[in-house]
């Protein structure tokens, strides 16, 4: 990182702002073509776990290239006087892994009730088998993550 004041070294640090956010931004790569979208996901246990349509680009890309990259941050404005003194505060994480798309429904029920307990909490029990499955296009992505890089903004 060229600016070492701006790096969270501290892993927890950048667990807790994978946690703590509710959207981040799937990136994939296929013949040299970037696409990034953004999305509902949690975290867990050096996973990223997150649910799509079985049809469409980002699933079609991870067929073809597992190596993926998800961003998250958050932040806010700070204003000023002037437009030059206008600054963000903020804190984000970039994480890079292998993208595996989850079909097994006792994974899938798993993954889908950690991501309920996140947007709705508590409510990921009411999930059962017989409800995740007549959803036959829902797809689980899971992303090991390998590594991850923090930054923030200077104290």
């Amino acid at each position: 990182m060229r600016r070492k004041e701006k790096e969270i070294k501290e892993r927890v640090v950048m667990e807790e702002i994978l946690r703590e956010n509710q959207v981040g931004r799937l990136g994939t790569a296929v013949d040299g073509r970037p696409y990034v979208v953004p999305m509902n996901f949690v975290y867990t246990n050096d996973r990223i776990i997150l649910h799509t349509h079985r049809d469409g680009k980002k699933v079609k890309d991870i067929q073809r290239n597992p190596r993926v990259c998800f961003e998250v941050d958050g932040g806010e404005i700070v204003e000023g006087d002037d437009p030059c003194n206008y600054g963000w505060i903020y804190r984000s994480v970039i994480a890079n892994g292998t993208a595996t798309l989850i079909e097994d429904p006792e994974e899938k029920l798993n993954a889908l009730r950690l991501l309920s307990d996140k947007y709705a909490f508590g409510k990921g029990r009411r999930l059962d088998l017989e409800k995740v499955n007549k959803f036959k296009d829902l797809l689980v992505i899971e992303i090991k993550v390998d590594e991850m890089t923090g930054k923030k903004s200077p104290a």
